[in-house]
């Protein structure tokens, strides 16, 4: 439908100096002149064919016409004023969804750098058990997921998994060699048999069977906890764990002896990959990851 209406312009010189009641001071506010308000003023007259000011000497009062048009107005701008500050400040934010372990062991311990350098974007963050890789633009900007993306998307990749043994310091003290293995309890995290499948393989051992009974975790953070406390060794990705290897809450027996299944990937919607706040999480994360690796 086509909407039948005066200039923009005329509408808001008319509203300022409504509200006002005064012509100087909406000139003031719309960063004009009296006379361009004045000019408005009588252009939106003439296209009503209404006066909407009684002008006498030193005021002005609003006839019936402008009282009805004057909250009518304001109302619609104050809406429009508040709909375009939401959006903007949508294009400020960052909607992340980040695979749970990562999110939890990698990225919240480093989230500052980025905004101590981007005090303006506000990142948002959604930790996930799972690792979709699609992206819905009404849900999320952006996804840190450990598989590639879908068609239609665009992905970076951030890091490369590293899986190795890694156990409490006093369990790592006893074991020698990946042999040794066998006489401690083996935890899994999430993935049942993968992980330890892909290390033994690297370490040139064949899977044993009480492996297939070890403790099952949903993820790979609650597996490294439970190796933290003593109750086993776990295979989970080393640069995941350095802080607490750091700390001297876990140790890596084999340090030598890595293997992966994939890596983790920067992804969001190719229409959207140059937006500037994606832009600049995209390229803080990369460069995170090549600065400090563990």
């Amino acid at each position: 439908m086509r909407r039948h209406l005066p200039p923009l312009h005329a509408l808001r010189a008319f509203e300022a100096a409504a509200r006002h009641l005064s012509f100087s001071r909406a000139a003031d506010e719309l960063c004009v002149t009296q006379g361009a308000i004045s000019r408005q003023v009588q252009s939106l007259e003439e296209w009503l064919g209404a006066p909407l000011f009684r002008r006498l000497t030193r005021r002005v009062e609003l006839t019936e016409e402008g009282r009805l048009l004057l909250p009518v107005l304001s109302r619609s701008f104050d809406h429009m004023a508040e709909t375009m500050a939401r959006l903007t400040a949508r294009g400020r934010d960052l909607r992340i969804r980040v695979a749970f372990s990562f999110g939890i062991r990698w990225l919240m311990p480093r989230l500052g750098h980025f905004q101590a350098r981007h005090p303006d974007v506000q990142v948002r963050v959604t930790v996930g058990w799972t690792n979709h890789t699609d992206v819905d633009p009404q849900e999320f900007d952006a996804a840190i997921t450990f598989s590639p993306a879908q068609p239609g998307a665009a992905a970076v990749e951030v890091l490369p998994e590293r899986l190795t043994v890694i156990c409490a310091p006093a369990l790592a003290a006893g074991l020698r060699t990946p042999a040794d293995l066998a006489g401690i309890p083996l935890l899994h995290g999430c993935s049942e048999g993968r992980d330890w499948d892909l290390w033994l393989a690297a370490a040139g051992l064949p899977t044993p069977d009480a492996l297939r009974r070890g403790a099952v975790f949903d993820a790979m953070d609650p597996a490294l906890q439970a190796a933290a406390s003593g109750l086993g060794a776990t295979v989970a990705d080393r640069v995941l764990a350095a802080a607490d290897v750091a700390a001297g809450r876990l140790a890596l027996p084999f340090p030598g002896i890595e293997a992966t299944s994939g890596s983790y990937w920067f992804v969001c919607p190719e229409g959207t990959a140059d937006r500037p706040a994606i832009a600049a999480f995209r390229d803080w994360l990369l460069a995170e990851a090549r600065n400090r690796p563990e």
